[in-house]
């Protein structure tokens, strides 16, 4: 039986928001190359100013210039220009070990703030290194059908997202985190996991009748129940990740970037974790 739960004064706003955000996500996602890359760009800065802001609030200062010039840096080496230009070359790992070297350099140099470089790691493999998969993913293996590949972690992110507000909001009973994120429940995240797995289905079986070449063509009804299950763990690890550092920093939202919705990483945190698993499950895969 469902439990009575007053309705969310909040819910047509993030309604409005999340129809307007995802619309502009649709056009810069068929652009690909130029929009995504400076849409990405921007979400880098964005999130990078939210994670200062946060962490602040701990007395601690992150290194802006390793974070943002670091992930900018990142991005470049996730073009898909040189990865066709010079195939099998590991460019980001060869951008990570730069980064790295440049950023033990810097702090030798201005002072060796161990908290600072310490935390400003953590920000840059939690936020920057995972954007460029977004890149990758894009583009792989070619344009056309990369568009669709970027949207199996983009709808797994989703669906996990609506599946687990309502079923958690008016079925769930047991708390799954209660000392990081006590509005999530067990139910709701079962929710999540049962409505991504549909979506996904009703996804994968379109894209394959229309490009039946894609690497979709080798997802039967179970194997994409175990993608789907790793998926909706990484997506709700995300959240939780993300749950956990807003209550480490002693804050409700990351920011004010949507309304209703909070911050910039308050929407992004579960893809964040979703879009390299992918990455690495089709690497696997094919």
């Amino acid at each position: 039986m469902p439990k009575q739960t007053p309705p969310d004064p909040s819910l047509p706003t993030r309604v409005a928001s999340s129809l307007i955000g995802v619309l502009v996500l649709f056009l810069v996602l068929w652009e690909g190359r130029v929009f995504l890359f400076l849409a990405l760009v921007l979400i880098l800065v964005l999130g990078s100013l939210e994670l200062r802001h946060m962490l602040r609030n701990r007395g601690v200062e992150l290194n802006m210039a390793f974070l943002v010039g670091g992930g900018l840096v990142m991005l470049l080496f996730s073009l898909p220009q040189l990865h066709d230009i010079y195939p099998g070359v590991p460019w980001r790992e060869i951008a990570l070990g730069l980064v790295l070297i440049g950023a033990f350099s810097a702090e030798l140099i201005v002072g060796a703030n161990i908290e600072r470089f310490a935390y400003s790691l953590m920000a840059f493999l939690y936020l920057p290194w995972t954007l460029g998969f977004f890149l990758l993913l894009r583009h792989s293996p070619n344009d056309e059908i990369g568009l669709w590949i970027l949207a199996l972690p983009l709808i797994s992110s989703f669906s996990n997202d609506i599946g687990g507000y309502f079923v958690g909001r008016y079925f769930g009973r047991r708390k799954l985190a209660p000392s990081i994120s006590p509005q999530k429940t067990v139910e709701g995240a079962i929710g999540g996991i049962l409505t991504s797995f549909l979506l996904l289905f009703l996804f994968t079986t379109i894209v394959r009748s229309v490009y039946p070449e894609s690497p979709f063509a080798l997802f039967r009804p179970v194997e994409l129940f175990v993608v789907n299950l790793v998926l909706s763990f990484a997506a709700q690890l995300g959240d939780l990740t993300e749950s956990m550092l807003k209550r480490y920093c002693g804050v409700k939202d990351s920011g004010y970037f949507l309304p209703g919705h909070g911050g910039l990483l308050d929407r992004i945190d579960s893809h964040l974790f979703t879009a390299p698993l992918t990455y690495y499950l089709l690497t696997i895969l094919l």
